[in-house]
């Protein structure tokens, strides 16, 4: 089942302080997808929580 992990932007981005989620099925495909698909720095970026995908929806945030 797909989960949302929510993400911030770090002061090494130009979004720094921006938060965004990624959709995945675990943690690890959500840095697959953050780090390897859209090509985002491991310093750009600093992992928050985990929650569901109704939550995030909530939240209102950019999904990837």
């Amino acid at each position: 089942m797909k989960r949302d992990y929510l993400f911030v932007f770090t002061e090494e981005s130009d979004n720094a302080g921006d938060e965004v989620l990624c959709e995945a099925n675990s943690l690890d495909d959500a840095y697959d997808i953050m780090y390897g698909y859209y090509e985002f720095k491991e310093e750009e970026l600093k992992y928050v929580e985990e929650m569901s995908v109704e939550e995030g929806e909530w939240l209102g945030l950019d999904t990837y």
